[in-house]
């Protein structure tokens, strides 16, 4: 019994040592691959850096792309107010087609395609028409 207690004492103390030797050689290949490791981060860091610089790129020439389309729509929009301020009989007839369609059945979208009208302004006429249609209904009723 006593040589059992015994070796069961070796047994363990070589497992403690084996297992302090596993953690030395660990933390010593930890140090040695520290160089390493670091090295690989910088160039990640590095990497993700240009990777951000390239999409800040597209990103700002994509906001100057959009900003020329909307200052090109405005001036288009204005000169198309400027137009109908000085031929108010197109805009009185393109109103009336615009209605007419509309009471055909046809979408804001179709009638803007159709008539070559911006959808908003095409929205704007039936918009306004549909205001004075019941506004002409509850005076009848009054």
């Amino acid at each position: 019994m006593g040589m059992e207690w015994l070796l069961i004492a070796v047994s363990t103390g070589l497992v403690l040592m084996n297992i302090r030797l596993m953690l030395i050689v660990k933390k010593q290949h930890i140090n040695n691959s520290s160089p390493e490791i670091h090295e690989k981060m910088a160039q990640f860091v590095a990497q993700l850096e240009e990777e951000n610089n390239e999409l800040y790129n597209k990103l700002t020439t994509y906001i100057k792309n959009s900003e020329t389309q909307l200052v090109e729509r405005v001036e288009r929009l204005e000169q198309t107010k400027i137009e109908q301020i000085d031929s108010p009989e197109k805009s009185t007839v393109e109103t009336e087609k615009i209605i007419q369609l509309s009471r055909q059945g046809f979408s804001s979208r179709q009638i803007a395609k159709v008539l070559h009208a911006d959808f908003g302004e095409v929205e704007l006429v039936l918009n306004m028409n549909n205001k004075q249609y019941s506004n002409l209904k509850e005076d009848e009723v009054l």
